[in-house]
Formats: C-alpha cells, structure tokens, sequence
C-alpha cells in the first residue's frame, strides 16, 4: 500500500542507491572555450553596431591637362606631304604644324589637276602683266600723238582763219566790182552776158567763203575732239589699268583656292607642346581624323573619369577617389588618391565618349574631373592620356544600418503607400 503512494522509478533508485551515484567529466578546456566563445559574441556585436562598409564606384578614364587637351583634326581628305613639328615640341599660335596635300590626279593629264588649273592660271596672269606693262608704255605714245593732233589742228585752224579773211576779201571785191558796173547795165553798156559772168563771179566767191567756213568749223571741231580726248586719256587708262588689276585680283583669288586645295598648312590654333604625333609623310588622312594633340604648358594633370547613371547622384566636390594608374602597377607603386573638382551637367553617349577619349563604354555617363594629390609617381611623372582606374567613395554606413535598409526602405514605401478605399 505505500508503495503506491510513490513511482516506481523512485523506488527502484532506492533499492539501487547501494550501488553509488552517477558522476559527469568535465573537459578541463570547457572554461577557457566558454569564455573564447563569449569573446567571439562580444566581437561580432561590436563589428555590427560600431562596424562601417563603404560603397564605391569602379570607372575609368584618362589624365588630361587642367586647361583641356586639344585635338588637332584634319580639315580635309588628303596626303600628309610634312610634319614641321616633332614630339614633345613647343609651339606657339598660328605655327605650321603640318602640311597636307589634297592633289586629285588624272590619266588625261601629265600631272595632277590642280597642278594644270595652277599652270592655266600662271599664263593667264602672266598676258595680263604683259598687258599692264603695255598699258604703261602706251600712255606717252597716246599722249604725245594726241598732243601732235592738238598741234595740228592749231595749224590748220590757223589756216582756215587765213583763207577764211581772204575768200571774205575775194567776195567783197567781186560784190564791189559788181555795184560798179550794174549802172552800166542801164546804159546799154554792159552786155547781159557780161554782167552773167559778173556774177557769177560773185558768187563763185561767195561760195569760197563758205567753204572756208566750213573748214575752220573742221578745224575747230577737230580741236576740240583732241580737247576732250586729251583731258579723257586718264580716265580711259585708268579704266583699263583697273579692269587688268581686277582681272589680276580674280586670278590671284582662283590661285590661292587652287592652292588651297591642292595643299593645306594645319596651324597651331593656340600654344602648347606636341603630344600623340604619330603620322608619317606620305600618309592618307581622313577628314576630322585626329593628327595631333596639344598640351597647355606647365598645366597640372586631372584625372578625367566617365561615371555611368547609378552613380553619378551621390558624387559631389569633395567627394574621395581612390586612383590605380595602368603605367605604374599598384602592386608596386600603390593607390593613389584624388578629390572630384567638376562634375557634368549631362550624360554623353558611348559614340561622345568614344571619340573624345577613346574609351569604350556600353551605356551613356557622366564626366567626371578629379584632382590629383600627387603629379609624379616616384622619379616618374605623369603624362597625359595615361589610362587610369579609378574607385569613387559613394557612402559609408554601419553594418547595422545596411543590414536593415531593405526593412527601412520597406517601411518608408509603405508608409507613403496611398490606402486603399
């Protein structure tokens, strides 16, 4: 009856409890891991509420001078016939760079064709020079002959005012000599065909003075003629000298755009020093191909990155950048650091991009200039369009915090959520 009152399990250890009690080991490291295990927790609690992860931004690009690289183009399609300039030259504005040669050539020709529109144009020019040192020589002839006609139209004017005064004479002679014998006509003294004769006479006189007349108003005429063409010989050369000169001018003009064509001097468009000059004499050039660039002198080096759209929002100047330069390993020489000075106001295509840095990209970005901290690497110094890879310091944040963005994110979202009716 008491045994019912307790388990059977409490029983059985009684009648058992002669054969000892049941002891566990403990390891003797049981301690010291406990308490590695306790460190291990604290550490990780640590690095997750005082822990940091930055977030960065890998891109690329090339070092440029602080003042702008300019590229040197060709104007036209053409054969590069000299370089006057060698790498690494200084040169200063409106210099000769390079002269290129746009010569078309033709197998009807012996040769090319600008060099037959020069050669039209050279013995065009040269039948009108001929005819300006003619137009020259002609104005003492012209003027001496019209001085000659001047000379002898006084003569003949002189002339004529004397045969004039005579046939006058002549005339008033026989009108006198007839008023003296018509009273002899009444008389019966003078036969009629006498006094016919009379006057006729008279007027046979009478028309001598007319011609005389007229051949002082020849004379005069003549006078006058040479007159004007005298005081007209100026103005007439002068015509004529300025229609050769015009003609002279337009040849001039069809010269220099033959020229023009046929050759072309590529002139440095401000100062600066060679760089990137990689052509040969007798080389093909195409129109807008790169020839050429120019430094800016004594210009500090920036680092001219192409940021893609993901990024660009958390860039401002300031913002840190770590740079790897491709000349100098950075497993040897290291990171190197930069700041963002300028940042675009607008994405450029990967065909901008391209043709501005030769760089190719897949998708549009955004140009990004960064300051260097350091010009030279070592003894070495930089140099332009030198490739560079760099990292852009986006954000920083705790451990905690990126843990629990997603949550925040979700949260905010659903508290801006419109609700629903």
């Amino acid at each position: 009856m008491h045994e019912d009152l307790f388990r059977a399990e409490a029983l059985d250890a009684r009648r058992q409890r002669w054969l000892g009690r049941i002891g566990l080991p403990v390891s003797r490291l049981g301690t010291a891991m406990a308490a590695l295990a306790a460190a291990l927790l604290l550490s990780l609690v640590a690095l997750f509420g005082f822990g940091r992860y930055t977030r960065t931004e890998r891109a690329e690009g090339v070092l440029v001078p602080r003042d702008g690289l300019l590229a040197v183009t060709s104007p036209a399609t053409g054969t590069l016939l000299r370089a006057a300039v060698a790498e690494g030259q200084s040169v200063r504005r409106g210099e000769t760079l390079l002269e290129i040669s746009t010569e078309l050539d033709s197998p009807a020709l012996r040769a090319g064709i600008g060099a037959a529109v020069g050669a039209g144009l050279a013995e065009q020019r040269t039948r009108l020079l001929a005819d300006r040192d003619a137009l020259e020589r002609d104005r003492g002839t012209e003027q001496a002959n019209l001085d000659q006609r001047l000379a002898a139209s006084a003569q003949r004017i002189e002339l004529a005012q004397a045969q004039l005064a005579l046939r006058r004479e002549q005339a008033a002679q026989a009108q006198r000599l007839a008023k003296q014998v018509a009273p002899l006509r009444g008389d019966k003294l003078l036969s009629d065909v006498q006094w016919q004769q009379y006057r006729d006479t008279l007027a046979e006189a009478q028309a001598r003075v007319q011609a005389a007349q007229r051949e002082h108003l020849d004379a005069l005429r003549e006078r006058a003629d040479a007159q004007a063409e005298r005081q007209r010989l100026p103005l007439r050369l002068s015509e004529r000298r300025n229609r050769i000169e015009r003609e002279l001018a337009d040849v001039a003009q069809d010269d220099a755009r033959n020229e023009g064509r046929r050759r072309l001097a590529v002139l440095a468009p401000r100062d600066g020093r060679v760089s990137g000059l990689a052509l040969v004499e007798g080389q093909t050039v195409a129109p807008g191909q790169r020839l050429l660039n120019l430094l800016p002198p004594q210009a500090p080096l920036l680092a001219e990155l192409w940021v893609p759209d993901r990024a660009i929002g958390l860039i401002a100047p300031g913002t840190a950048v770590r740079l790897r330069y491709r000349a100098f390993p950075y497993q040897r020489y290291g990171v190197h650091g930069g700041r963002v000075v300028e940042i675009a106001r607008g994405a450029l295509s990967p065909e901008e991009v391209r043709a501005r840095s030769g760089l190719r990209i897949e998708a549009p970005a955004w140009r990004v200039l960064v300051a260097l901290d350091r010009q030279r690497i070592g003894r070495h110094a930089l140099q332009a369009q030198m490739r560079v890879d760099a990292e852009l310091v986006l954000e920083r944040r705790r451990l905690y915090e990126f843990v629990f963005a997603p949550l925040a994110t979700a949260a905010a979202r659903d508290a801006f959520a419109e609700p629903q009716p």
